[in-house]
């Protein structure tokens, strides 16, 4: 079984334990609904109890909180566990959204709230009524700073993550997935994210791109290995001419790997202010197109075209 196989087994088998009315909740609500998780994973199974005399309880392989838990805010799940569908209660997806947006990082809550915004199931407005009225609660604060942050542009968990931890440290928030056109109005690459003032792309990269690819794989082990190489060459040298017509362009390129971001995002800070120091918005002979923005971004971002 997957890592998430294992976890909604948990969740099935920790419900069918419980005495109490318990719901699956935090990111064992979001493994439910197939979101992005934090790198580390969803941890312990997490359930709500929302008797408000129980105190709260963690250990090793369990968390019950404990908080009030209105009509609206749950619903019944279906959970696939070794092709036996059960049906299981969860907090709803806004309250989902909110409950992880309070108790996550905000890198890792933003990511997770971009994911379940892309669907059409949840709202901002949503999960925004929901933090409302949870605006006493623990770590409410934490929700109120991620919040505003949340953009279902962004399209992994990478970007989203990376996006946060460096604009936490100072960077203006990067406009995400801008078309960049040559003179001509020719397409020329899309690119994760866009400083417009100081022409700057920056691109996240996980390793597992340079080895994706829709052909099967040779069945002899040897074989495999050399086609996966070839994949990955051909894949980097199609990343180097793309960087290469992105800066012909007059742009400035920053690129880093999901390592760097989480472990010297300092350094990635450096080198994307190096290259804003160097950009230079005269020089661009191309041209960007966004996508429409999100309408809670509106009043707080410049909208370039």
């Amino acid at each position: 079984m997957s890592v998430r196989e294992q976890h909604t087994a948990a969740v099935v088998a920790t419900l069918m334990a419980r005495p109490e009315a318990v719901v699956a909740s935090h990111l064992s609500a979001a493994v439910a609904y197939g979101w992005v998780l934090p790198l580390a994973g969803a941890g312990p199974v997490t359930v709500t109890d929302g008797d408000l005399e129980a105190p709260t309880r963690r250990g090793p392989n369990l968390t019950v909180q404990v908080a009030s838990l209105p009509s609206s805010d749950v619903r019944t799940f279906r959970m696939g566990v070794a092709g036996t569908r059960w049906e299981i209660p969860t907090t709803s997806r806004s309250r989902t959204v909110a409950d992880t947006l309070r108790h996550l990082p905000n890198a890792d809550g933003v990511a997770l709230a971009d994911c379940a915004l892309r669907g059409t199931t949840v709202s901002y407005d949503e999960v925004a009524a929901v933090l409302d009225r949870q605006s006493c609660w623990p770590y409410a604060e934490n929700a109120r700073r991620a919040l505003p942050l949340v953009d279902p542009r962004r399209e992994s968990w990478l970007e989203s993550y990376s996006f946060v931890t460096l604009h936490q440290m100072g960077l203006p928030m990067p406009e995400p997935q801008v078309s960049l056109f040559d003179s001509q109005r020719r397409f020329v690459a899309r690119v994760d994210g866009w400083l417009e003032d100081e022409v700057v792309a920056l691109e996240s990269d996980g390793k597992a791109k340079y080895f994706l690819d829709q052909q099967p794989l040779s069945a002899d082990v040897d074989l495999a290995a050399r086609e996966l190489l070839g994949r990955a060459q051909r894949k980097m040298v199609q990343e180097k001419e793309r960087r290469d017509r992105i800066v012909d362009l007059g742009a400035e390129l920053v690129r880093w790997g999901t390592s760097e971001i989480v472990r010297s995002p300092r350094e990635v800070l450096a080198r994307v202010a190096a290259a804003r120091r160097r950009g230079d918005a005269a020089r661009f002979s191309g041209r960007t197109e966004y996508l429409p923005a999100p309408a809670w971004l509106l009043p707080t971002r410049r909208r370039a075209g």
